[in-house]
């Protein structure tokens, strides 16, 4: 008999959201920042454990992020950099968002 506590089904759907991390240069991520749907984490944040909050719709954490600044879109001044220095992406899609983040080896 398997455990189905929801616990189990968290870790489940943490390891599957960590198992779609992709990486990505700006071009890819760009159509989904023109439809709005792109968000990127700040570094002290995880996109899986994030992702998985979306999925859950755990507003109240997301709203936190978005408050503290953790989590936001991107804007002109950032995808100007990015564009002319080729920085690489890690993302998650979590339909309709993809979330990503600057990939620790591309920060000067």
């Amino acid at each position: 008999m398997t455990d189905d506590t929801p616990k189990n089904e968290d870790q489940d759907l943490l390891e599957r959201l960590q198992n779609d991390i992709d990486e990505a240069i700006w071009e890819i991520i760009e159509p989904h920042h023109n439809r709005e749907s792109a968000y990127l984490l700040s570094s002290d944040l995880e996109l899986a454990p994030v992702g998985m909050a979306m999925a859950k719709d755990q507003i109240e954490y997301i709203r936190g992020w978005l408050t503290d600044g953790s989590m936001a879109r991107p804007n002109e001044e950032q995808i100007k950099v990015w564009k002319e220095q080729d920085v690489k992406f890690n993302y998650l899609i979590v339909q309709p968002y993809v979330l990503i983040q600057v990939k620790q080896d591309e920060l000067q």
